[in-house]
């Protein structure tokens, strides 16, 4: 892998260079062990980006309609940042990246920078490096950030914790609201889009109408229910306000720094379990134990698998606390 000089990546990064942008988000892909070192440089630097997130179901457009929100974003003269997370190969952990393909239009455009990632097997429609990847378009000084998740449906929650502003993506024909609400992907909407209107949709919208008619809002915000065609760009002007209606809410009812919090509550505990997993996998627990407890749970028996695991961590617990 190519070295860089940090130092003259960050000096070009702060005078708006997009190549050395996409130098630092490749070290913070490829040697997440330097992001301290990457984000030390920028210490200090008042940058606040509107972090929107866009998820659903494969097949829904997704991709399309993030392209058609950010062209309208950069047309009123927004710079904008997008993350697309795509889907992992199980077996050779690269992805095709097709996002960049789906916005052939906008990618050029100077006010705008589009990553690509492989979610590498990261549960929850992300992958690892995504708040990174936010807080470098941040110091970059991007007015949004767009993160587009994998679109594995029903267990999209982390982008939850990393968004202020989820906007849920639906299409005529994948189901009706019971679905939705068995998966859960429907709770953490803010905003949702009924998107593909050319082939219907009204029956989906009036359903989650009727739902959120018998939905009690805390926070004082009842999601509301767009209708576009991102192909044609209709109904994104609309989309477009409902996001703005819902910052203006975030700020006036002061939720909008508890989502910031959150934000990095999450990133905090991330960082624990890796590091706490790092410990486990490089000094307790090493790849030869794991092929001893094959044999012996195949020899003596399957169901002794968690014995065998319970006796190797039960006196070793506190000292992976002191570790860590």
């Amino acid at each position: 892998m190519k070295k860089y000089d940090l130092n003259t990546l960050i000096e070009k990064f702060k005078n708006k260079d997009k190549i050395a942008l996409a130098r630092l988000i490749t070290i913070l892909e490829n040697e997440p062990e330097r992001t301290s070192e990457i984000f030390k440089h920028f210490e200090g630097l008042k940058s606040d980006s509107f972090i929107i997130g866009i998820t659903g179901s494969p097949g829904v457009g997704k991709s399309t309609l993030t392209g058609a929100i950010s062209q309208k974003l950069l047309d009123s003269g927004k710079t904008v940042g997008i993350i697309c997370v795509d889907p992992s190969s199980p077996f050779s952990g690269g992805a095709f990246l097709g996002d960049r393909v789906r916005m052939t239009k906008i990618s050029l455009h100077p006010n705008l920078f589009l990553r690509s990632l492989a979610s590498r097997g990261y549960k929850g429609g992300i992958s690892r490096a995504v708040f990174d990847i936010s807080l470098l378009y941040e110091a970059f000084g991007m007015d949004v950030v767009i993160i587009e998740t994998v679109g594995a449906g029903q267990a999209e929650f982390d982008i939850y914790n990393l968004a202020y502003s989820v906007i849920v993506v639906l299409v005529s024909g994948y189901g009706d609201t019971i679905q939705m609400q068995k998966g859960g992907i429907i709770e953490i909407a803010d905003i949702y889009d009924i998107n593909k209107m050319d082939i219907g949709g009204e029956d989906v919208a009036g359903q989650i109408e009727m739902m959120l008619d018998d939905t009690t809002f805390p926070s004082g915000w009842r999601p509301p229910v767009s209708m576009t065609d991102a192909v044609n760009g209709k109904g994104i002007d609309d989309l477009i306000q409902n996001i703005w209606d819902h910052k203006e809410h975030l700020e006036l009812s002061e939720l909008l720094i508890e989502k910031k919090r959150n934000r990095f509550s999450y990133k905090i505990k991330q960082l624990m379990h890796s590091k706490v997993e790092k410990i486990v996998f490089g000094d307790l627990l090493k790849e030869e134990d794991i092929e001893v407890f094959v044999k012996e749970a195949l020899d003596d028996g399957k169901f002794k698998i968690y014995d065998l695991i319970h006796s190797k961590f039960e006196n070793v617990k506190f000292e992976i606390i002191k570790e860590s």
